[in-house]
């Protein structure tokens, strides 16, 4: 007798589940990079991507990066002394908050932060970033910042009404009936208008690392004991990105904890992805309303 598919269960998440043996696995490959590095470093991530995030795993090849569950890789430190797998790990861990990861490497502080300084990457801002410009169209037709600017395809003109653009179709290209402004500097985009600066090819969004913390196996500035802590410096901007992903300097509180208290959260290493967040599949569901591949960057 065929099997009824009645009632079944059909999952809509992207990633595969965790079990309990691959997060052990995990911890291992955290505590192993540990013993095999002389420093760890902490860093924030501003405008995070996937594809950028596997960029830097691959111009990092020898050393180990870790970005995911806080509260797994805070187990796997160390939170305290006699827990600690290296000495001062433990200190590390009252750091483990907001959007952050570790980098394990032997290279120094200052090449750390000279690779992470130079390293940007120039993307579409998403919801919840901040307008670097003020966006300002003038009556007529609208025209995307390409060189030289070309006029949008026709068939964006319904998205462009839809964003909330008073755009009309006139001999086949989408015209502003008035002035239109898409959005103020510094001030916060809405899912709205960073889909309109992304029809427009604005991108206003930087990809990049802020190391603002590290471990070093072998002593920092004025201390030679193993286990030393040090900070980084830190500009404006840097203090800004910190912000942003949640991170609190100066305040020594314990990493981010499961709401239901259980110690089996799943966390990511260099062989998975960054598990799709709200930002991501409003990405995905404005993809499917872009440019024609000719317009495409």
């Amino acid at each position: 007798m065929a099997r009824t598919k009645r009632n079944k269960v059909v999952s809509l998440t992207r990633t595969k589940t965790k079990t309990r043996e691959h997060k052990e696995t995990l911890v291992d490959r955290i505590r192993e990079a540990a013993q095999q590095y002389a420093y760890l470093y902490v860093f924030a991530v501003s405008n995070m991507r996937n594809t950028y995030l596997d960029e830097v795993r691959k111009l990092w090849t020898g050393s180990k990066i870790f970005f995911g569950k806080l509260r797994v890789i805070a187990k796997a430190l160390g939170e305290t002394e006699e827990e600690e797998i290296r000495p001062g790990l433990s200190k590390i861990v009252p750091r483990l908050r907001g959007n952050v990861g570790l980098l394990f490497t032997d290279s120094p502080p200052a090449e750390v932060l000279d690779w992470c300084s130079d390293y940007r990457r120039l993307d579409f801002a998403r919801m919840g970033c901040r307008a670097t410009e003020t966006v300002e169209l003038p009556e007529g037709p609208v025209y995307c910042r390409t060189e030289p600017p070309e006029t949008l395809p026709h068939n964006v003109e319904p998205q462009l009404r839809a964003l909330g653009m008073p755009t009309q179709l006139k001999q086949g290209t989408p015209t502003l009936l008035q002035p239109f402004t898409v959005c103020k500097k510094d001030e916060k985009l809405t899912a709205e208008k960073a889909q309109i600066l992304k029809h427009l090819i604005i991108q206003m969004a930087h990809f990049r690392l802020v190391p603002f913390v590290y471990w070093s196996a072998i002593g920092a500035k004025g201390d030679e004991s193993e286990g030393a802590i040090d900070e980084f410096p830190l500009n404006d901007e840097d203090r800004e990105v910190l912000d942003d992903a949640g991170v609190t300097l100066g305040k020594k509180k314990s990493a981010i904890r499961p709401k239901n208290g259980g110690d089996d959260e799943e966390m990511m290493d260099d062989d998975d992805e960054v598990e799709p967040d709200e930002f991501d599949l409003i990405e995905e569901r404005d993809n499917a309303m872009m440019l024609p591949k000719g317009m495409q960057l």
